[in-house]
């Protein structure tokens, strides 16, 4: 079973099971949230000092974070701290 990869700078993920890994349209999601900075709207850091996301966007990028990890590899993230 392949982990994720970049691709054509898309991020993918090769697993047994499709209900197991992302689709095709949250890996395009993930790479678009990923892309942005981890801010809310007003500039103000989105993650709570224990580690938290505190806006809705960023609890959308963990949960796909999160998806994407059960790929068996690490994430490559265009070096967003977390």
């Amino acid at each position: 079973m392949a982990g994720p990869s970049r691709g054509a700078g898309r991020l993918t993920c090769a697993v047994a099971s499709i209900a197991l890994g992302p689709t095709p349209d949250e890996l395009a999601e993930f790479d678009r949230l990923d892309a942005s900075a981890p801010l809310d709207d007003d500039g103000r850091p989105a993650w709570s000092y224990e580690g938290e996301p505190l806006t809705a966007r960023e609890r959308r990028w963990l949960e796909l974070y999160r998806k994407l990890e059960k790929c068996s590899q690490p994430i490559k993230t265009r070096g967003r701290r977390r």
